[in-house]
């Protein structure tokens, strides 16, 4: 099971890290359904993607080390966990969106929900335990 969620978590942040890349250089094409936005939207969607490009590299660089970095992946998940919540506020908001993105949904919901508890039975530690190492 380590071995699995090694390979996973490594593709995991290889999958997000090119995915943030992908929108940085080609732009608002990549967002299926989406019309062209103005230059404000463009620059935001831009930068939040060096943001989400550092969290594919996080998630990748703490495959390593599942025991050492079990905090920060716990940490990753629930970051992941709550930008899934954050794209119910949309559907909220405005409507729901293209059906690629209600899949998007469902996996940011439900991967964290999936891997934190796998992680927690492999490295044999309380994921709040893990949590709190980080504050050392």
């Amino acid at each position: 099971m380590r071995t699995v969620l090694r390979w996973f978590l490594s593709i995991f942040g290889v999958a997000c890290a090119l995915i943030a890349l992908a929108h940085i250089f080609i732009g608002p094409r990549t967002i299926i359904g989406a019309n062209t936005p103005n230059a404000t939207l463009d620059g935001d969607m831009r930068m939040v993607m060096v943001l989400f490009l550092a969290y594919g590299l996080l998630c990748a660089w703490a495959a390593r080390d599942l025991d050492r970095y079990a905090g920060l992946i716990h940490l990753l998940m629930l970051v992941f966990f709550v930008g899934g919540l954050v794209r119910l506020l949309t559907v909220a908001y405005v409507g729901w969106p293209h059906w690629f993105y209600i899949a998007m949904i469902v996996v940011e919901i439900v991967v964290p929900l999936i891997y934190s508890p796998l992680l927690r039975q492999v490295t044999g530690r309380p994921i709040g335990a893990d949590l709190a190492e980080l504050t050392h």
